[in-house]
């Protein structure tokens, strides 16, 4: 699990993308022949904006573009066995923590997705507010609400209240979520990391195979058969496409330079 903050201005678009009703859906790994089994765990006779509207203009809120006026925790089933009624008892356990944790009215909505590619997941939508301690009156302040303690403790507490509900571990911590929460964009960042790993690896590969013998490419290859791909780009430089490698050096040195 993992949590986003957004502000005034994202809310419309996302909630629209929660529920579906967006015109242009961005995702495209979004199967439409399963929207119809998305579910919303915040059962509320109001839309789903028209809640967050009555609801934020109810507490403190400054009048700023870069408020957080809107946070997002996105829960994913873990990868286990479960049956359909497992599954739904997971999603409203997560549910029940959470409104607990941040107060069930400030609850926007909790989409459960399952028509995305991936593990199904729920988005537990919220209005992040706290209690101004000098005036005694309620505030929206994501800063406040998700303190760093905050996402440190709330993995484990989630994975202890799971373990009570259904009286094993489910796999609530991982190597993702153990030392705390991270964000979509530090996931992504760590998966941009290894792919600049592997690049730079076979850019070493190339720069080690381009002056060898065929015998010693044949060599070369029976210890390690991945430099296969290696070798079609060394062919393909000597046929005349040379600015692959300049490219692929080019990145290398800018890399090395930072």
């Amino acid at each position: 699990m993992h949590v986003e903050k957004y502000t005034k201005s994202a809310v419309g678009h996302l909630l629209r993308h929660y529920n579906r009703t967006a015109n242009h859906v961005s995702n495209q790994d979004i199967c439409a022949d399963k929207t119809e089994f998305n579910y919303n765990l915040c059962k509320r006779e109001e839309f789903d904006l028209s809640y967050y509207k009555k609801r934020i203009s109810q507490v403190k809120c400054q009048n700023r573009a870069d408020v957080k006026a809107l946070c997002d925790w996105i829960v994913t089933l873990p990868k286990k066995d479960f049956t359909k009624e497992q599954e739904q008892l997971f999603f409203q356990s997560a549910y029940n923590f959470l409104a607990e944790r941040y107060r069930e009215k400030n609850v926007v909505s909790a989409w459960v997705h399952k028509d995305e590619a991936g593990q199904p997941h729920l988005h537990f939508c919220f209005i992040p507010v706290a209690i101004d301690k000098k005036k005694g009156i309620e505030k929206v302040s994501a800063k406040e609400v998700l303190t760093r303690r905050e996402l440190q403790t709330i993995h484990k507490d989630m994975a202890h209240y799971m373990e009570h509900i259904f009286g094993y571990d489910i796999g609530i911590l991982n190597g993702t979520t153990v030392g705390g929460n991270k964000s979509i964009t530090e996931l992504k960042l760590q998966d941009s990391q290894k792919e600049l790993t592997r690049r730079i690896s076979e850019i070493s590969s190339l720069k080690q195979i381009k002056h060898q013998s065929i015998s010693e490419l044949a060599n070369a290859i029976k210890q390690k058969p991945s430099l296969i791909a290696d070798v079609s780009k060394a062919i393909n430089i000597a046929l005349g496409n040379r600015n692959e490698l300049t490219q692929h050096l080019h990145h290398e040195e800018r890399f090395r330079s930072r």
